[in-house]
């Protein structure tokens, strides 16, 4: 198990709140990969602080209001999962979009989605399923005009092979940016998909559990 430390970048003047707060990853066994992760989030925090700076100072005394927030999902036997994430607050609208940071510190390497399955499944097939169940379960127990809209909207998207996701203790967490799903959800979507749904979808597959999910 790793440890982390909070750092951060503030700043306030007459057009800029910033409050950017992003994870240190520290070891007692450095590793190459450590100081790999370390920079990526650190570059992504810059670029991201760099991309609105642009746009604030591109419109006549337009306040720029943004922040960062991290989360330690997992932390356990190696594998670490940190989803961060990024918030503008543009004039009444707030836009905000996550990137996850999914890594096995032992064998030095990114986490991708497709590392969760073994190679034989179609894993994308029971992602997307699960995430149109939950989408129908919101919009029959709310009555929420916008999430009516995705559900059609849902069967044309084209998931990309890694899709955003981070990994907690008892699932897997599917997100979506503000605006992603449809332009009348400014809301950050996430859907998690426990490993005990998985188990069932395993069961409905005719997989045991041990075929659906690789090693890890």
């Amino acid at each position: 198990m790793v440890s982390i430390q909070t750092s951060s970048i503030e700043k306030k003047d007459n057009l800029s709140v910033y409050n950017l707060n992003y994870p240190i990853i520290k070891s007692d066994n450095e590793k190459n990969i450590i100081n790999h992760i370390n920079q990526r989030i650190y570059e992504d925090i810059i670029a991201f602080k760099s991309a609105i700076e642009d746009i604030a100072y591109s419109k006549n005394n337009s306040l720029s209001c943004i922040s960062t927030d991290y989360y330690i999902t997992y932390n356990n036997n190696g594998i670490i999962s940190i989803p961060i994430e990024f918030s503008q607050l543009d004039g009444l609208y707030n836009i905000s979009y996550i990137n996850s940071y999914n890594y096995d510190i032992n064998l030095e390497k990114e986490i991708d989605i497709k590392d969760v399955f073994n190679s034989e499944i179609d894993y994308m097939e029971i992602i997307t399923k699960k995430i149109d169940d939950k989408i129908k379960e919101l919009s029959r127990e709310l009555s929420i005009d916008k999430y009516i809209m995705v559900l059609d909207y849902l069967k044309d998207i084209i998931f990309s092979d890694n899709p955003t996701f981070y990994i907690s203790k008892d699932g897997i967490v599917i997100c979506f940016s503000s605006y992603e799903l449809d332009s009348s959800i400014s809301d950050l979507s996430t859907f998690k998909i426990s490993f005990e749904e998985l188990q069932k979808e395993a069961k409905r597959l005719n997989y045991t559990w041990k075929e659906l999910i690789a090693d890890n």
